[in-house]
């Protein structure tokens, strides 16, 4: 897990020059030289192509703080979010990490007033702690948030609902779902309901999930197809498939249009509880609707009629992939190969 370190490491003077942007050639005005705006672009820029070291970042703040040029919201922000999804590299610590640490250099300097942030500044460095699993500090800067005066918005709160059920608190994300979000003012959306029916989901919790699923429509938020797949997805996993199917025709009712994991889930729901006929069934009404199956699907489907002794009709299935213009992998030969020694 990364650590969350405030220490400000020594750099080369050669290293701060690359985040200083001037205007200028006079050396008479040194402080008219240096743009914040511009040197907090650069250093976005580098993050998100992940040539900016630690001791970069940390210069760049160096300089922000000793000159007290304030820097507005918007270019702090485009930082520190390109910061926290920077791609790993030798040269740079880990982003989320970084970017809570120099945040925390400005919060500590309240003297300089170098910068204020706003919601969207809280919502990163919570994203930040959520990518860390650290869903503790998560909630720390959403108190601090709060007791700032600033209003939580859709973003933040999906933020903290997905660190709470990422961590395996999906009971706590719930609290926060039907009793914080309402009490200051903020109208779950769709995303929020799915980000907590897929947490009660991956702990387990099928029960649960149902409810909410249940709740979110009484509540006059819609699913959306996310939502569908996600509940038929862990009923057909429990073998439910009377309850899949009775979902399904809801979905459809709703004019929501099945998709490929739709469709993939009711297969191997029906493979997985022996029903044969019924998994043909989905294959065929896939094709008839022209919702293209990947690989994946195939190979699942292959698969199951192999173990059924099907191994012809497993055949002209992978010859059905190449007319549709998909790739068999080293999967799909392989359960190909299996299915004709049997």
């Amino acid at each position: 897990m990364p650590r969350f370190s405030s220490t400000t490491p020594m750099s080369p003077p050669r290293l701060r020059l690359r985040l200083c942007a001037r205007h200028s050639s006079s050396t008479s005005h040194p402080s008219r030289i240096w743009d914040p705006h511009a040197a907090f672009a650069a250093a976005a820029q580098r993050a998100s192509s992940g040539t900016l070291t630690t001791e970069d970042a940390h210069h760049l703040f160096d300089e922000l703080l000793r000159r007290g040029n304030p820097v507005q919201e918007r270019p702090l922000n485009k930082f520190l979010a390109a910061l926290a999804r920077a791609p790993a590299s030798a040269s740079c610590c880990d982003g989320p990490a970084l970017a809570v640490a120099l945040f925390g250099r400005l919060s500590r300097d309240v003297r300089r007033r170098v910068a204020q942030p706003n919601v969207f500044t809280y919502g990163v460095l919570m994203d930040c702690c959520c990518r860390a699993c650290r869903t503790d500090l998560a909630l720390a800067f959403f108190g601090r948030l709060l007791k700032t005066g600033l209003e939580a918005n859709q973003v933040v709160f999906n933020t903290l609902l997905k660190g709470l059920c990422h961590t395996k608190r999906a009971d706590e994300a719930l609290d926060v779902l039907l009793h914080r979000m309402p009490e200051l003012g903020c109208t779950p959306d769709v995303v929020a309901y799915n980000t907590v029916i897929h947490g009660f989901f991956k702990e387990g919790h099928v029960s649960k999930a149902c409810n909410l699923f249940h709740e979110m429509a009484q509540q006059g938020v819609k699913p959306n197809v996310v939502t569908y797949n996600s509940v038929i997805d862990a009923l057909c996993k429990a073998r439910a498939m009377d309850k899949a199917e009775v979902v399904l025709r809801q979905m459809i009712d709703d004019g929501v249009g099945l998709d490929n994991v739709t469709y993939s889930s009711l297969i191997h729901g029906y493979s997985s509880s022996g029903h044969w006929k019924e998994a043909v069934r989905v294959f065929k009404e896939m094709t008839s609707r022209r919702v293209t199956a990947d690989v994946h699907t195939y190979n699942m489907f292959m698969t199951f009629l192999c173990k059924h002794g099907r191994s012809k009709e497993a055949a002209g299935i992978f010859d059905t992939m190449a007319i549709k213009g998909l790739k068999p992998d080293n999967v799909s030969y392989a359960i190909l190969l299996h299915g004709n020694k049997e």
